[in-house]
């Protein structure tokens, strides 16, 4: 017989499987002949005689279950339309090179230090809220150059990546200007430039790059993609 694992005890090894015409069964943790503990939801077969369960197997653990229909609705968004967009850019080769390999630039140099500041340290870009975000970004933006999705998007994409650079440079100039004028950089800093590293000169070729791809450049689109 066939059933599943209402609930199971652990301090008293005792527990309920239901068949599926809906009659209940009692075991104790001495009939369960499978690895593991029992665990409610596992689909079992099992021997019953008069309302008690024994010689008892899983056929299916919670496990499995889970798994099971986290694939099936993995596979019915694959097929959906919205699914069917998204794979269509990983599926037909690189479209956009220049705009790919740009974006990939700049989101390595996000790790680069782009600000040595005496006493203080290095900074870089990654470091922050916003920089985490234009880290996700610039991978989705990697994927859209790659994959070519609809130019609309690149661009929108482009364009937030490349506002968000800005404000992370706008805020880190305006902070050093800060302490220049209170004199917390050393005397032996001449002026506010000295203070860049060479991260920052990559990161803003790359971003110029990027900018030339995203605006510029021909696009080369993939109408099955998004």
């Amino acid at each position: 017989m066939e059933g599943t694992v209402l609930h199971y005890d652990d301090t008293t090894q005792t527990g309920i499987i239901r068949n599926d015409s809906g009659d209940r069964y009692d075991f104790a943790s001495a009939d369960w002949k499978s690895n593991g503990n029992p665990r409610a939801g596992d689909k079992v077969d099992f021997v019953a005689s008069d309302k008690v369960a024994s010689e008892i197997f899983v056929i299916k653990s919670t496990v499995q279950l889970n798994m099971g229909n986290v694939t099936d609705k993995l596979a019915g968004f694959q097929s959906s339309y919205a699914g069917q967009k998204i794979s269509a850019l990983f599926v037909h080769g690189l479209h956009n090179k220049l705009g790919f390999f740009a974006t990939l630039a700049v989101l390595i140099s996000l790790f680069f230090s782009v600000v040595e500041i005496p006493i203080f340290g290095s900074v870089s870009l990654i470091a922050g809220a916003t920089g985490k975000l234009m880290f996700v970004l610039l991978v989705v933006l990697a994927v859209f150059f790659y994959g070519g999705a609809t130019k609309l998007y690149t661009r929108v994409l482009a364009g937030v990546v490349l506002a968000l650079l800005f404000f992370q440079y706008y805020t880190m100039i305006s902070d050093l200007i800060d302490l220049f004028r209170y004199g917390r950089v050393g005397r032996n800093t001449p002026n506010l430039f000295a203070l860049f590293q060479f991260g920052a000169l990559i990161n803003i070729i790359a971003s110029v790059v990027l900018f030339v791809a995203a605006f510029f450049r021909a696009y080369r689109s993939n109408e099955q993609s998004l």
